[in-house]
């Protein structure tokens, strides 16, 4: 008797959308301060982006310090948003970063957690 199973794929585009932008910012940061060509410039954004890649997959202590420091980069930009909401007041930007700070913090968990608790099942398409 066959096994029916729901395969669903799961994307996480937070990740790789955070690796793009690190890596693009320390590209044009190079670029900028270091007053490089631009190739020069765009191939620093290559080798940076499968450094980001490698350390990340590859060490768990770079996931973790990854994380906590995309983390901090979402905060940071909620509390400047926050800030701009209300002037007056760093009520609004402080409650505004530490709730982007848990939710960023909690996505990273539920893809660590999902990456190590997922069955694997291999199948050949035919």
């Amino acid at each position: 008797m066959g096994s029916k199973y729901i395969i669903r794929k799961r994307e996480n585009t937070i990740l790789y959308f955070e690796f793009f932008l690190t890596a693009g910012i320390a590209a044009i940061l190079l670029t900028v301060y270091l007053k490089t060509h631009p190739a020069l410039g765009f191939v620093m954004y290559v080798a940076f982006l499968f450094l980001l890649w490698f350390l990340f997959f590859m060490f768990r202590i770079f996931r973790y310090f990854f994380s906590i420091l995309f983390s901090l980069g979402w905060s940071g930009a909620a509390f400047w948003v926050g800030k701009a909401i209300d002037e007056k007041s760093t009520i609004t930007a402080w409650v505004l970063g530490v709730v982007i700070f848990l939710f960023a913090i909690w996505a990273h968990w539920d893809h660590f957690t999902f990456l190590k608790e997922a069955k694997v099942y291999e199948y050949e398409k035919h």
